[in-house]
């Protein structure tokens, strides 16, 4: 697959509206709890760099003429979203739970054994089957499944929370998402379908960053988030 210069470049910016937007989530997880917080940044990072790094590599291909591919930056994007976006679910699914009222469960012990079993089922069938692309098919449902499950907790809150401009913001984040996981099936990547999958990826990420915002704010007011 072909990248242009300038298709590398703009595919930074979903990163930074990423980044942007799961700081403020996990700001306002660390002020429920400080745990549950912790575990939320860590789920952070790890999403983030899953996308800096694969936006590294397109930038390098596109630079080389695609004669040098760093294929762990490639091929590692699910082994670092997975487990970050498992994490940023089970922080946000606490959350939730703590303002409706109801009693959390510990940030790390259950997300932690879900991971270890989703790289001990990925690395089984990486071993019996090193040209299948089963082990990475594994961790990828895990992290559209978290991210949607995620995407849907937030809008459930931010309706609940008479927020329903945050909400819908989520809602074409998720929409997004959607579309790009059922792109990313296609064979075939021109440049020009590239470009509209770009467009897509920035545009719903930048909508998750504004709506996150808008929901730190309300918890800050709300909450006293500092």
């Amino acid at each position: 697959m072909e990248y242009t210069l300038a298709l590398a470049i703009v595919d930074f910016l979903p990163v930074l509206f990423t980044a942007i937007g799961l700081i403020y989530v996990a700001r306002m997880v660390f002020h429920i709890d400080k745990s549950h917080g912790q575990a939320a940044f860590t789920g952070a990072l790890l999403t983030v760099a899953g996308g800096f790094f694969k936006a590294v590599w397109k930038l390098i291909m596109a630079t080389s003429n695609s004669t040098i591919d760093i294929h762990w930056m490639e091929a590692g994007l699910f082994v670092w979203m997975a487990p970050g976006y498992t994490l940023l679910l089970w922080t946000v699914w606490q959350t939730v739970r703590s303002v409706t009222g109801k009693r959390i469960l510990n940030a790390w012990i259950a997300p932690l054994v879900f991971i270890a079993a989703m790289f001990a089922g990925s690395f089984y069938l990486y071993m019996s089957n090193p040209n299948s692309p089963a082990w990475e098919r594994v961790l990828l449902s895990v992290m559209v499944l978290a991210t949607v499950i995620t995407g849907i907790l937030l809008i459930v809150f931010g309706f609940r929370q008479k927020l329903p401009l945050a909400s819908w913001f989520f809602v074409i984040n998720l929409v997004g998402i959607i579309l790009l996981n059922g792109f990313a099936r296609l064979d075939n990547q021109p440049i020009a379908l590239q470009w509209i999958e770009e467009s897509i990826n920035a545009i719903s990420w930048l909508c998750f960053a504004i709506a996150a915002q808008q929901i730190f704010r309300y918890a800050k007011i709300s909450f006293g988030v500092k």
